[in-house]
């Protein structure tokens, strides 16, 4: 387990990832795991979260978000293993991802939509979420 910037971290080889990235402007990771960082003594890094809800998800807030996911992905693409793949399930509602993979230096190999209706009991209308298959060129 790795406790750092995704942006930055050093990671071992690998073979690929399949991730579900935070959504730009819904969430505080860091607020709602608190308890987490808590338990296990690790440090409180809610000032480097990515897309987190008290940034607000407006076009700047969209285009940080982009620039901070792109550089995850740069990051951890340098890690991977020739052939690899990264896959990642995403509510892609703004269509910030195509712009991420170009960002990331990564090529897409296909997006398959994926109905999600009422996951969670609450919601009384359909949903879709977008899977995303890159790899490095």
């Amino acid at each position: 387990m790795y406790h750092g910037d995704s942006r930055l971290v050093q990671v071992s080889e690998f073979d690929g990832i399949i991730t579900s990235p935070p959504y730009v402007g819904l969430i505080d990771y860091h607020e709602q795991h608190a308890y987490a960082y808590h338990l296990l003594g690790l440090s409180d890094n809610r000032h480097q979260e990515t897309g987190s809800a008290s940034k607000g998800s407006g076009q700047q807030a969209k285009r940080q978000y982009q620039k901070g996911v792109a550089q995850v992905f740069k990051n951890v693409a340098n890690a991977m293993r020739n052939g690899g793949k990264i896959i990642v399930v995403a509510g892609d509602k703004h269509n910030l991802y195509p712009e991420i993979a170009s960002l990331a230096g990564l090529e897409t190999e296909n997006v398959v939509k994926r109905h999600v209706n009422r996951r969670t009991g609450r919601r009384s209308t359909e949903f879709f979420e977008s899977v995303f298959i890159w790899r490095r060129p």
